[in-house]
């Protein structure tokens, strides 16, 4: 892979908005493992060099998706283990660590969905907002069991639309609603699902612009408010300021008008204290305290 090509190739991660955090970070990790395999390099030294520059690259591209920056971290670190490697010998060890890493985090995501379905349960009217890959594969898993759901549009992209095809798909019976509904359609559900770009130390959310709301309306009607992802999703570090993405503005397609500022903030942050539940691969945490490492 040239730099053309990794340019654009990272340049298609930084513009998705259609895929969720895990699944671009297994594109990142495939887009790494691509360079290693043939990216030009003299010796074993330069090789290394570059690949640390792409992966700074894909892990600054999007900073508000902790399993990124997790997975293409750990992959770091195991390129630096590898001192002494001939060329040859290099690139074979960076494709198998990130084939490996890609491996780990689809086994994640699919151990978090059997432990999400069997909480789950039959019978549910499930609300949620976002495109999650994760609650795709739970929703898939759920469609013999008599669940409902309630999708938002989630504006200004409308990714909504893709999971309520795909749930139309799964004959799951299913309600679009605008986010502005969420107050109301909250209030017939029986829980409120939804996936994660990041976890922070104290079990906070960070997820698409939307979800705090949802998650205040659901407290204030007594309906249960759960996360589900996998623990690579996970920030351990405290004390680091969480940057949330802000894009293109003009996706909202708003009037230009004098002296008006137009906002596109991606994400928000849901604090610990609205979070009935977390879901991962290890199992189920129902208080804060289970939740700490």
């Amino acid at each position: 892979m040239d730099d053309q090509e990794f340019e654009t190739a990272m340049a298609e991660l930084t513009a998705d908005r259609k895929h969720g955090a895990s699944e671009l970070a297994r594109r990142c990790l495939d887009t790494l493992s691509r360079s290693a395999g043939n990216a030009s390099a003299k010796d074993s030294d330069e090789l290394a060099q570059l690949l640390k520059r792409r992966c700074d690259k894909l892990i600054a591209c999007r900073p508000s998706m902790a399993p990124i920056r997790n997975l293409l971290a750990e992959w770091c670190l195991d390129l630096d283990s590898r001192t002494g490697l001939s060329l040859r010998a290099l690139r074979a060890a960076a494709v198998n660590t990130a084939d490996d890493l890609i491996r780990r985090s689809g086994e994640a995501v699919q151990q978090t969905v059997a432990h999400a379905v069997e909480q789950i349960g039959d019978g549910k009217r499930i609300i949620t907002h976002s495109l999650s890959s994760t609650l795709l594969a739970v929703f898939e898993r759920l469609k013999d069991r008599k669940v409902q759901a309630v999708i938002t549009e989630s504006r200004p992209l409308n990714e909504g639309y893709l999971l309520a095809s795909r749930l139309a798909e799964w004959k799951i019976p299913t309600e679009l609603i605008t986010e502005a509904q969420m107050g109301l359609a909250v209030a017939q559900a029986d829980l409120a699902l939804v996936g994660a770009d990041t976890l922070l130390p104290d079990g906070s959310l960070v997820n698409k612009a939307g979800t705090y709301l949802l998650a205040l309306a659901a407290r204030d009607r007594g309906v249960p408010f759960w996360v589900c992802c996998e623990s690579f999703k996970r920030i351990r570090e405290r004390g680091r300021e969480m940057e949330l993405e802000e894009m293109d503005a003009t996706e909202l397609s708003a009037p230009d008008l004098p002296g008006t500022r137009i906002r596109n903030v991606y994400f928000d942050i849901t604090p610990a204290r609205l979070i009935s539940l977390w879901i991962d691969e290890k199992g189920i945490y129902q208080t804060l305290g289970d939740f700490e490492p």
